[in-house]
């Protein structure tokens, strides 16, 4: 017959009985561990998917719009870094096709000039040695850019991280549930949300676009075109509250991306 040492039993006892009431959250519904001290309802168990069942969602990178964005916001530099020259640079016949930006320079004995200007809009991609953009000059006076493969690539994990942060935020603003947001390769991100049965409502959720951006008003715009619905080169007409049409231009100052925390407040003197 074995001889264990009482101390042995009693631990062996106490071990047990600790398991047990760590436990005890996993065994109950979240409305009734909800009721639990904080520190015990901690102690749960996160069964995930395969054991409480839930709702799945795989959402992927549009690349051609990332790449769309890539060349419009490429162009709204050019202008505005053209326009800041001295002597300001003038552009004509700016087209966006086959995934390039293109424009001509109408002085010609601005070009290097230029085309200094555009190589400074390029970026070095990580430790690659590599450039964003490749910056070349076709028929004397064409300058042509166009996104490289490594550019693009960094470009969309950069908007893939910035979505899985805003999808974690809109899921979970509190942080307090059991949700899973995690990136799939360079374009893709996992949803997985454990508990929830109606994946419709998670889709309805996302779906939403939630995008702020700060952009200032073209004040040389005329506002016979505006009200017809046309802005000028590098700007947009935009729906007012009212129902009226204002032109803004293309390029945001501030984008939501740029901001910490927002908080509501009241002005001491109008309210």
């Amino acid at each position: 017959m074995l001889d264990f040492p009482r101390w042995k039993v009693w631990l062996v006892i106490l071990t047990t009985l600790t398991g047990i009431f760590m436990a005890v959250p996993s065994m109950l519904p979240q409305a009734q561990r909800a009721m639990l001290p904080g520190w015990w309802q901690e102690s749960h168990i996160n069964l995930g998917l395969d054991l409480s069942g839930g709702s799945q969602l795989l959402l992927e990178a549009d690349v051609a719009d990332v790449k769309k964005q890539q060349i419009e916001q490429m162009e709204d530099s050019i202008r505005t870094e053209f326009r800041r020259n001295d002597p300001k640079i003038e552009i004509g016949d700016t087209a966006t096709a086959d995934g390039r930006l293109t424009f001509m320079v109408r002085d010609g004995k601005l070009l290097d000039s230029a085309v200094e200007i555009a190589r400074k809009l390029t970026a070095g991609v990580g430790l690659t040695g590599q450039k964003d953009w490749d910056v070349k000059v076709e028929d004397g006076s064409r300058i042509i850019m166009t996104p490289t493969e490594v550019g693009t690539i960094t470009k969309i994990s950069e908007q893939i991280e910035t979505a899985r942060n805003v999808v974690a935020k809109r899921i979970d603003p509190d942080g307090t549930k059991e949700v899973s947001v995690i990136r799939q390769g360079t374009d893709r991100i996992l949803v997985q949300v454990p508990g929830l049965q109606d994946p419709e409502s998670l889709k309805r959720l996302l779906g939403k676009t939630a995008k702020l951006e700060f952009k200032l008003v073209d004040l040389e715009a005329d506002p016979a075109e505006v009200a017809k619905g046309r802005a000028p080169v590098g700007s947009q007409v935009l729906r007012t509250k009212e129902g009226g049409f204002m032109a803004v231009k293309r390029k945001a100052i501030v984008s939501g991306d740029d901001l910490n925390t927002a908080t509501q407040g009241f002005d001491s003197q109008g309210g």
